[in-house]
């Protein structure tokens, strides 16, 4: 049927929250048998039973499970918000029509087999859209496993651990997620460790709704404390930042984990719900800049965000350790540098309040249980005796910002857990709880289970959510003044040649060697003594991107025939490299440095403009340090940077040499990011490379740059 036929009686669109708080569910395609979806989802929906109608949609049935059975959703008596679709692909084009026909607010289309494979089946995707649009009707998916509402309970979702709960695991953790299955497996995990949900959702291919309107409904509603998304790609880049600077505003914490950092795991992703996954790097810095909680895989994500939707959050990277085995603490602290942590020395006013608790030779991190003084007096403020004592006196050290218990097969586990649930109530700081104990540890993984303060299985996983968690950044003041980046006239679009790429750098402040420019070996010569001492000379070539390459570059030039020589060879090496002739020769000052970077501007065709500072010279495609940050960016964002790069060290008065002057640093990179963001991004690339640092003197000695 046309979709216009429908346009002119189209009701009111549907948003997210009423479509999530549906009165009347239709079920297209159940059945009363348990090895058919249809069977399923009807069966968890009366087992998980929402406040208002259940229709079963069923040609050849008149009754299902107990309720009356329709042979078409318009057979209905009552209003329909929400129609589930399980029929085979072939029906569901007519299925949707019925919805439109009956008015229905939203169609949740589980069935598979569209855009994911391929052209024709986006076609026929496209086909369902129009409809669903033209009828004013919202569409979910399709390929996708559906969405539970716990405060509704609303179990619209063919996620089998439907199946084996007997109520939903009512919380504060809002989920949207491009894969179904990995939903339900967060549902599943979140059971066993008593994690509580508001919302799920599986988006599916997203051909109406997608993952930003339920994003956009998790940061808005009141019974969602942490907003959790797993993705894939990033469909509408722009509205997506727009989100993440909302939830910052309102301070809800946002947790993601994404697929598709590598190259490989791209093509997974946009072979599984037809997206395209956009470049890691800029996807990272545009969620670090927003205050975004990273992990990297869902399982990570859900017991991050079970910490935080109990209000814990970390006050630095120190980690103290605690453990009930001396040898399962040293591994734990051997594996914090790896992680990003570090294992704080406790102050004097800690080391007085375990005294009593400790002999002197144990109260420094970590802290072995085994040598507690169990005869000690208790605490009235503490449970858990001389172990609640110890967790509490060293969670309170300001150096430690969050704490790892790990216990293996010690006695009394049920008195740690108390212990640890006490010292929990007390602290703001993450307490992570590892238990490595087997079977022997279920009494006290109950006892955190029931309260929902949850359990990690291994050090490992309590280590990656810690680093996910201390590395999270405060959202980036976002400079509120026009960009004052300059492009000078004369320059045209395209690949800029290096004497260009200066002038362009010039032009904004930003400090180059001493240079000039030589059409031809004489005047190379000339340009060479006026600069003085040894120079470098380079070939200057539109045709030319990697000079070094091609051996178009002669450093520690001197002397007028060294000079020749010099120009001679690197012509001939470029008429080998395929150039004809060459534009000239760039004549340069030799700076000694301490330090080389490379700072430059890219421009993400997703996130726009964006500035970059990491570990330069000739190894940086190999040593890969590098930082981006949207432009444009802050003083505070820009020195965050530098301090971010793993040879920060460099930086830092590394064995003996000057420490570079960070806030001129920070101050060039402030001002590449008022270039990015100036011109409507028309600078759509910039490579300073190597920028050399010895203490204040900062000086770009290489530039290439691209015009839009």
């Amino acid at each position: 049927m046309n979709p216009a036929t429908f346009a002119s009686f189209a009701p009111a669109r549907q948003s997210v929250r009423q479509i999530l708080h549906p009165q009347g569910v239709a079920i297209i395609g159940a059945s009363d048998s348990p090895d058919k979806w249809g069977g399923r989802l009807l069966r968890y929906m009366l087992r998980h039973r929402h406040d208002g109608a259940l229709y079963p949609i069923n040609a050849r049935a008149t009754e299902l499970m107990g309720l009356p059975a329709y042979a078409s959703v318009t057979d209905c008596p009552g209003p329909v918000d929400l129609a589930i679709l399980l029929v085979p692909r072939d029906r569901v084009l007519a299925s949707l029509e019925e919805c439109v026909a009956k008015g229905v607010g939203c169609a949740l289309c589980i069935t598979a087999g569209f855009a994911e494979t391929g052209p024709r089946g986006r076609q026929d995707e496209q086909a369902l859209v129009a409809l669903a649009r033209a009828g004013g009707m919202r569409l979910i998916g399709p390929n996708c496993m559906g969405l539970m509402n716990t405060h509704h309970n609303l179990a619209a979702t063919t996620g089998v651990v439907m199946g084996s709960i007997d109520r939903l695991p009512t919380g504060g953790i809002g989920l949207a997620s491009q894969s179904g299955a990995l939903m339900g497996a967060m549902i599943s995990r979140g059971v066993d460790i008593g994690a509580g949900f508001s919302a799920t959702v599986s988006v599916g291919n997203q051909s109406d709704l997608d993952l930003n309107d339920f994003f956009e409904y998790l940061i808005d509603d009141p019974r969602t404390d942490v907003a959790c998304l797993y993705m894939e790609g990033v469909k509408d880049a722009v509205r997506f930042t727009a989100l993440l600077a909302r939830a910052a505003a309102v301070g809800k914490p946002v947790c993601i984990a994404k697929s598709g950092r590598s190259e490989a795991g791209a093509r997974a992703a946009a072979s599984h719900t037809a997206s395209l996954a956009g470049a890691w790097p800029a996807f990272e810095a545009v969620c670090r800049a927003h205050g975004v909680y990273l992990f990297e895989t869902i399982y990570d994500l859900l017991q991050g965000a079970q910490i935080l939707q109990r209000g814990k959050r970390p006050t630095s990277r120190g980690v103290a350790v605690m453990s009930g085995s001396g040898g399962g603490g040293a591994l734990l602290v051997d594996a914090l540098q790896s992680h990003g942590l570090v294992l704080p020395a406790l102050d004097a006013g800690t080391e007085a309040g375990l005294a009593a608790v400790l002999p002197a030779t144990h109260r420094q991190l970590p802290l072995d249980f085994g040598m507690l003084d169990h005869t000690a007096l208790p605490d009235p403020e503490v449970a858990g005796g001389s172990v609640g004592i110890a967790l509490d006196r060293a969670l309170a050290d300001e150096a430690v910002g969050l704490g790892i218990l790990l216990l293996t097969t010690q006695p009394q586990q049920e008195r740690v857990a108390e212990a640890a649930l006490a010292v929990d109530a007390r602290s703001a700081k993450p307490l992570l709880f590892v238990q490595g104990a087997g079977n022997h540890g279920e009494p006290a993984r109950a006892a955190l289970r029931q309260v929902g303060m949850g359990y990690f299985d291994s050090p490992h996983d309590a280590l990656k959510v810690a680093a996910a968690l201390a590395a999270r950044q405060p959202p980036a003041a976002v400079p509120q003044r026009e960009c004052r980046g300059h492009v000078p006239a004369g320059l045209a679009a395209g690949f800029l040649t290096e004497p260009d790429a200066r002038r362009l750098l010039e032009a904004n402040d930003i400090p180059v060697t001493r240079w000039e420019f030589a059409a031809d070996i004489d005047t190379a010569v000339a340009a060479a003594r006026r600069l003085g001492g040894p120079v470098a000379i380079k070939a200057v070539s539109a045709a030319i991107i990697h000079k070094s390459d091609i051996g178009g570059v002669r450093l520690g030039v001197e002397g007028d025939a060294q000079v020749r020589q010099a120009c001679q060879a690197i012509a001939d090496a470029a008429h080998c490299a395929g150039v004809a002739v060459l534009d000239g020769f760039l004549v340069t000052e030799m700076v000694r440095a301490d330090v080389e970077l490379i700072a430059g501007i890219q421009n993400d065709p997703d996130f726009g403009p964006l500035v970059m500072v990491g570990a330069g010279g000739v190894l940086v495609e190999l040593m890969k340090d590098v930082q981006l940050a949207p432009a444009p960016l802050s003083m505070d964002t820009a020195r965050a940077m530098l301090r971010g790069l793993a040879s920060f060290a460099l930086l830092d008065g590394y064995r003996g040499r000057a420490p570079a002057d960070l806030d001129a640093l920070a101050a060039l990179l402030v001002q590449l990011g008022e270039l990015a963001a100036a011109h409507g991004g028309r600078v759509r690339e910039l490579d300073i490379n190597p920028l050399f640092v010895r203490g204040a003197h900062i000086v770009a000695a290489d530039a290439r740059a691209t015009l839009g």
